[in-house]
């Protein structure tokens, strides 16, 4: 029993390792690894249908059986030619430049970057047409080269040292290197001409050259400058003019308008005077005319208020205001009357005896008109008579 327990503690460890093991040789000799930046050729050694599978295989794992499966990788990102100067580990300058010679007999050494890629879905077809390993990149390096010489090899003493012409000659670099590579599985990305260096002869001729262009562009500047000052000077005088006459305007149109201003301010108030005058003249003939028409109904009323009183002192009304007013002067203390012969308090007597008479001898007065004569006869002359109407 504790013999078993020994056994069973040492063999499931050791059961482990040998897994661990063979997962290990299994990876080794049966699988492979192609990377995220690889693209993978398979290649049947031992089989009925030997020979390069019409296959990429993209990143992941893969079978590789060690006799019957062999396998290629190859970088699939864009990759850089780079032809220039590269310091050895001898501790000199390796040469990988392109030389040339110009149209006109001058050398030049140029310094290209080329950016390539091989074509998706192609890789098998390169290893197939051109071999295993990285043959592809010296076809590519020779290549460019060969169409460098070419292309740049037309180019004379005034184009090396012009821009648009190097970025026009590094374009048609890259056109005839993708018709070239095209059929090699090669997609070219880009061609740059990063520098270019001459014989030293040349190199003092296109200073020379330089420094007279400078010259020349310099003392065009001159002029132009000269000919914007003029033109600024120019436009200074005529922003200064139209300034002036844009204040001059100003004040003017300011001026107008003060003037129309004060005009109409005169006119307005003129025309508020005119309507206060007529207005209050309208006022003072209503008025008069109201007066004058109170007046009038006074005079009538007065004139009417006579006449009343003349037609009253014409008939029967005037023997009694005569009686009245004798009997007003009479003096009582000098003038003995018997009460036996005349009866003061009865009026009709008293009016007859005072020279009131009607035709039958007799006068009956009604106590309110004779109180209303009395009242007239009282009021001084010159009153207003409407009222006793």
């Amino acid at each position: 029993m504790h013999l078993g327990k020994i056994t069973a503690k040492y063999i499931i460890p050791l059961g482990i390792f040998i897994f661990i093991a063979l997962f290990i040789i299994g990876i080794k000799f049966f699988v492979i690894k192609v990377g995220v930046d690889q693209v993978g050729v398979r290649t049947l050694v031992w089989s009925v249908n030997r020979g390069i599978v019409p296959k990429d295989y993209g990143p992941g794992w893969h079978r590789a059986l060690t006799g019957i499966d062999q396998w290629d990788l190859y970088d699939i990102t864009v990759q850089t030619l780079e032809l220039a100067k590269e310091p050895s580990h001898l501790g000199h300058d390796e040469r990988k430049e392109i030389s040339l010679r110009t149209a006109d007999d001058y050398n030049v050494e140029v310094d290209m970057i080329v950016k390539y890629q091989i074509k998706r879905g192609e890789t098998w077809r390169l290893r197939q047409d051109i071999g295993v390993g990285e043959r592809y990149k010296i076809i590519v390096e020779n290549e460019t080269r060969d169409i460098a010489r070419s292309v740049l090899g037309q180019m004379v003493e005034r184009d090396l040292y012009n821009p648009d012409e190097k970025r026009k000659r590094a374009e048609e670099s890259r056109t005839q290197l993708t018709e070239r590579l095209k059929p090699r599985h090669v997609d070219v990305i880009d061609v740059l001409i990063s520098e270019m260096r001459f014989d030293p002869q040349l190199d003092r001729k296109i200073k020379n050259i330089k420094l007279a262009e400078l010259d020349n562009v310099l003392n065009k500047s001159k002029t132009l400058a000269a000919e914007q000052r003029g033109i600024t000077q120019t436009i200074d005088a005529d922003t200064e003019a139209l300034a002036q006459k844009i204040g001059g305007d100003k004040e003017r149109t300011i001026t107008v308008l003060d003037a129309e201003t004060t005009k109409r301010t005169i006119e307005l108030l003129a025309e508020a005077d005119k309507y206060l005058v007529e207005k209050k003249a309208e006022g003072d003939l209503y008025k008069q005319e109201r007066k004058a028409e109170g007046n009038l109904l006074i005079k009538q009323s007065q004139a009417e208020g006579e006449r009343l009183r003349r037609e009253a002192l014409a008939g029967l009304g005037g023997d009694i205001i005569v009686a009245m007013e004798a009997a007003r002067n009479i003096n009582l203390a000098d003038v003995n009357i018997s009460s036996l012969d005349l009866n003061l308090l009865d009026v009709d007597e008293m009016a007859t005896r005072l020279g009131v008479s009607d035709t039958k001898g007799k006068l009956r007065v009604d106590p309110k008109t004779f109180k209303q004569i009395q009242e007239m006869l009282n009021q001084p002359k010159g009153t207003d008579t409407t009222k006793s109407k």
